[in-house]
Parts: C-alpha cells; structure tokens; sequence
C-alpha cells in the first residue's frame, strides 16, 4: 500500500494545465527516485517494529509546491520512528502519523484570503492538523467510518479553545487505513481531497463539497471580523466515506491545485513512473 500527500497552491486562475502538469511531473518524478532509497521490500516488511504479517500499511511519501515560500521535498521512511517531517507547505499543512490500529494522514488547504487581513493563512491549517495528530498520538480508542469525522470535530474545538486566538480557516481531508480490516476511512471537508488507485485506475474518490465557485466548505475562526463573506462551516458537515483497499493500491491525496489543475490521465501516469521506479529498485 502506497501514499501520497501532495499539498499545492496551484489555483486554475494563477496557473495554466500544462504548467501545472510539469509541476506535478517533477514533484512525484522526485518522490519515486528519492522514496526508493526508502522503499521496504515485501520479505522485510514483517521483521520491521510493530509490522504484522498480513497487514496492510502505507509507505508514504510527500511533496508540496508555495508561491510564498521555499519549495521543498520530504520523504517518510517507514523504518524509523522518529524521523521528522516538514509539515507546511505555503498556505497548506499535513500530518502522517501511526496508530496500533491503522495508519493516518491529513492535508488541509488555508485560505489564502486571509492575507488581506494581515493573518498568514498557514497558521490555522498547520494548527488544526497539529492537533488531530496530537489527538491520535495519544491513543485514540477505535477507528470506524465516523472516527475521523469525530477527530476533525475535537481539532476544530481544540482551536476555539486555544487561549492564543488562532483566527483563519481551511479545508481538510484525513484518511485512515485500519491495518487488519484493509478498510480506508476518511472524512473531508471542503475541494482537497483523495483518489484510490487500482491497477492504473481510480476506482474510489472524495467528494468535493462547495458553498459556490472558489468557496469551499471551511472549518474557520474570526471573532472580530463582520464580513458577511467570510464563511465557517461545522466539521458535522464533512463528508465520510469506508472503502476496501488492496495490497499496492495508491492513495494520492491533496488540496485543491491538484484538482483543479490536473485531469485523471495525467495523475494515473505519473503513478505508473512511481510504479516502475520501485520495481527497478527490487531488481537491483
């Protein structure tokens, strides 16, 4: 089972298809050729820490593009523990964690808007994605099709808590993949988003979910302002969903400049390339 979070500000109106299709090329083309030094091959998998013999897990890799800020790449390496990862990208902000019970990633999009207030939109979304990861790290109890939806809900109430006003807001996608029962869980709030990828074909995809064209559902925080613009959605609102995964299946998760920028054909050939760069590693 294979991941990847990929987290872009490449919006239809800054940038055009083929620009953004030479971003995503160069992006994942890295992933494949850096995440073989990190590729786990099939007979060492169930002598890792903490790897059952006839579990599934995600082998993850990440990459993310900004206009505001250095581009850079991060690759996971599932053998060790305590490597750390960066986790924002520009506006937009990830989390990958392990849980006993399944393997857990998240991306949220911020937005972008709020700059106009002088408030970095990054703020909130790296926030809320720090605090469902904290959230898990600390054990949470069970993980079924309404899990993440009640994780994104104590995320959210974790920030209007916070004695340091964390105003912004963002979308969020996290998904879950429960090791034994092969079932990938997931809850999504606003255009980021995830595809399932199965034999070069999307077989399972999130529905994007939008008030009106640009505006995405959005968890949010602004006490002081009275835009009668500014929206702010309840976590209730995101859409879940369980899926049965397979052994090698891709899950690319990512904001919405992948979706927007990006047709079908273009991502499922670049997964090919991820797929043919692991073989070689195998061989050689």
């Amino acid at each position: 089972m294979q991941s990847l979070t990929i987290c872009a500000r490449l919006m239809a109106r800054a940038i055009c298809g083929t620009e953004a299709e030479s971003v995503l090329y160069h992006s994942i083309l890295r992933l494949s050729t850096q995440s073989s030094l990190h590729y786990i091959q099939p007979q060492r998998i169930a002598s890792l820490p903490g790897i059952k013999r006839g579990c599934v897990h995600l082998v993850t890799a990440s990459s993310g593009y900004s206009g505001h800020h250095k581009t850079d790449t991060t690759i996971i390496n599932e053998s060790t523990k305590d490597l750390k990862c960066l986790d924002v990208y520009g506006d937009d902000a990830f989390f990958i964690t392990k849980h006993r019970i399944g393997d857990f990633l998240g991306v949220a999009d911020g937005v972008g808007g709020w700059r106009e207030h002088g408030i970095d939109p990054s703020i909130f979304s790296s926030s809320l994605m720090d605090a469902c990861k904290t959230l898990i790290d600390k054990k949470l109890i069970d993980l079924g099709p309404l899990t993440l939806k009640e994780l994104l809900s104590m995320g959210y109430k974790q920030l209007l808590e916070n004695k340091q006003c964390i105003v912004g807001s963002s979308t969020a996608c996290i998904v879950a993949l429960h090791k034994e029962k092969s079932i990938l869980h997931t809850a999504n709030l606003g255009d980021s988003g995830f595809v399932i990828i199965r034999k070069n074909q999307i077989v399972h995809r999130s529905q994007e979910q939008q008030h009106y064209f640009n505006s995405p559902f959005q968890l949010a925080i602004h006490p002081t302002l009275s835009d009668p613009l500014l929206i702010a959605d309840s976590p209730d609102l995101a859409s879940v969903s369980s899926f049965d995964v397979k052994e090698n299946d891709f899950i690319l998760v990512g904001t919405d400049g992948v979706w927007d920028n990006l047709p079908d054909t273009a991502i499922l050939n670049e997964i090919i390339k991820i797929k043919v760069s692991h073989i070689r590693t195998i061989v050689s």
